[in-house]
């Protein structure tokens, strides 16, 4: 069993357009989306994914800044296990579906010291090959 993480792009614009990408624009895992499936529900689009983060940002610091626009089912911020320092990204799972639309709408493209935080929905999906 493989286990593939996939993101979900918003549609939603941060300033001008460009060619260039910032990050998967398309899932080319051959894994499904939620939206290709249909099985998309509600329970699917609470989790979101948070990449470039400030590496000296805590826990708490990252609980209570997507804490703020909801109540929180679970969140993470992944650290390095041997050095404790952050990588840089984490995950936050809310309770309510409209919570995680709003943290994405109101938090994606938040400048934090010098890095610009981008949260998108995610899924897991497994593959048997």
């Amino acid at each position: 069993m493989v286990m593939i993480i996939s993101t979900m792009e918003p549609q939603v614009s941060n300033g001008p357009t460009s060619n260039t990408s910032n990050g998967p624009s398309s899932n080319n895992r051959n894994c499904p989306s939620p939206m290709q499936t249909g099985a998309a529900t509600d329970d699917s689009k609470t989790n979101l994914i948070v990449n470039y983060l400030p590496q000296n940002m805590t826990q708490e610091e990252f609980r209570s800044l997507f804490g703020s626009i909801g109540e929180i089912e679970s969140c993470k911020l992944v650290r390095d296990k041997i050095t404790g320092q952050s990588l840089g990204y984490g995950f936050v799972n809310y309770i309510d579906p409209k919570d995680a639309e709003k943290a994405i709408n109101t938090l994606n493209g938040l400048r934090l010291q010098t890095k610009t935080i981008k949260a998108t929905v995610y899924f897991v999906c497994f593959s048997l090959l």
